[in-house]
């Protein structure tokens, strides 16, 4: 049963000491290690960049590109560095953006050494085929616990294999043990962010790292929750083809994913934050609801951001915005969102989106017209630029980025998970080179070298 009573209630002294006793039950169960020690197993590469979240002194969370052992460095002796267990196309935290799940992290609240000491000897249990399964390293948080399942091999987050991934998170957070210290908390989802192990939890204490069981084949993680007969795909193996909707979308109706590049709705949320002024702060979280619905952003995302707003449309304005406005312009979040021209959205924002500009002319007509004042130029002897410098295009690297990261992918998911367009892809497209074996040694290109 559960304490009515949550060990955040308890004076400070009796909380210390409750963190203290778990530390110790934990030694008695595992061996403790550091914060290198944990993240060089989940990830083998502390060199890798990934997302960091870093919390301001005013409850904002920001996102900083850093290589793990930079993070590491960073949150020690600090409560404000945050990192989850999967890593993400562009560094942009979202479910659409999802790249590999390298660990499933649970968060667990009000965790007294008691109920740590009985989940440790007959809830949790060593041997893999037990109903409730062993972590692979417990963190001690302070007043909770942060439980890493860490994965054999990395998972990778493709679109058809996503509901089930988030069956078995929710299954991982919800199962018997987790109930009792959980007090019907609710279940995050697969790619949240935690303090960092190593750094302070909340109370200013180190959030230890003890290893007490072994890392798990995503498979039998899912058998171990109740999930029969589930297969999880791994790099390399082949993928069904998604089913068609039920209900074929109309000739000419516009679909939901990214029907604009998700970098749109990222760059206008920071303009948001400098460009919009009072009178048009509600109806710019409005023009974002419908971007986020164009650019296949997740919903706890938009919302996420549209919090961060808050306080900076609320300095020095005469009227401040109030949370359940946020909701209210939320409601701009669904498929209609697909008919609003940019003109409004350009309207309700106070501010126009930035486009090349061609002076009214279509584009193959200004191309002519540039290519032939290049020509005049020649001919006068002034010197001029001819095309991108080598590897400059950001759409370049990108492609070439993701190839790297999926050998055998193919364009369909390079276009689906980065959010280019079909043709910008197969532009930048290049066949990787394969040995007799099927050892893979990179593009057929100049790239191959980078």
């Amino acid at each position: 049963m559960a304490r009515d009573k949550q060990l955040k209630d308890e004076p400070i002294e009796y909380q210390k000491q409750q963190y203290d006793e778990k530390n110790m039950v934990l030694g008695q169960f595992g061996e403790r290690l550091s914060a290198v020690d944990l993240y060089e197993d989940i990830f083998d590469d502390l060199e890798m960049v990934m997302p960091i979240v870093i919390i301001d002194e005013e409850e904002q969370k920001h996102i900083v590109k850093m290589s793990i052992y930079e993070a590491i460095e960073h949150a020690e002796g600090r409560n404000d560095v945050l990192m989850g267990g999967t890593t993400y196309f562009n560094n942009f935290i979202s479910k659409a953006t999802a790249q590999n799940i390298h660990a499933f992290i649970i968060d667990m609240d009000n965790v007294y050494s008691g109920v740590l000491l009985r989940s440790l000897q007959h809830d949790w249990k060593l041997e893999t085929d037990e109903e409730i399964p062993m972590p692979t390293y417990i963190v001690n948080s302070g007043l909770g616990l942060h439980l890493y399942f860490v994965l054999e091999h990395p998972l990778p987050c493709y679109r058809s294999q996503i509901a089930q991934i988030d069956q078995l998170y929710r299954r991982l957070a919800v199962m018997e043990t987790t109930k009792r210290v959980y007090l019907r908390k609710s279940v995050q989802w697969f790619g949240q962010d935690f303090r960092m192990a190593g750094g302070n939890g909340k109370n200013g204490w180190e959030n230890t790292v003890f290893r007490v069981g072994e890392k798990w084949n995503a498979d039998k993680l899912a058998k171990a929750v109740g999930l029969e007969n589930v297969h999880f795909l791994h790099e390399g193996e082949p993928r069904p083809k998604l089913k068609k909707e039920k209900h074929a979308k109309k000739r000419g109706q516009l679909r939901q994913g990214y029907y604009i590049n998700p970098r749109v709705y990222e760059s206008s949320v920071e303009r948001c934050k400098s460009e919009t002024h009072e009178g048009n702060r509600y109806l710019s979280m409005c023009a974002l609801s419908v971007l986020a619905w164009k650019c296949n952003i997740p919903e706890e995302t938009l919302e996420a951001d549209l919090l961060s707003l808050i306080p900076i449309y609320n300095r020095n304005a005469t009227k401040q915005i109030k949370k359940k406005e946020i909701y209210s312009a939320m409601k701009m979040y669904n498929p209609k969102a697909m008919e609003t021209p940019k003109e409004r959205s350009e309207d309700w924002l106070g501010w126009n989106f930035k486009v090349t500009k061609r002076n009214g002319r279509k584009q193959r007509d200004h191309v002519k017209v540039m290519n032939t004042m290049k020509a005049l130029k020649k001919q006068l002897g002034e010197e001029v630029k001819e095309g991108r410098p080598k590897g400059s295009g950001t759409a370049e690297q990108t492609v070439r980025e993701w190839q790297m990261l999926h050998p055998e992918g193919r364009k369909v998911d390079c276009i689906r998970e980065t959010g280019l367009s079909k043709p910008t892809v197969y532009k930048w497209w290049k066949e990787w080179n394969h040995g007799k074996n099927g050892e893979t040694y990179g593009p057929m290109s100049r790239f191959s070298a980078s």
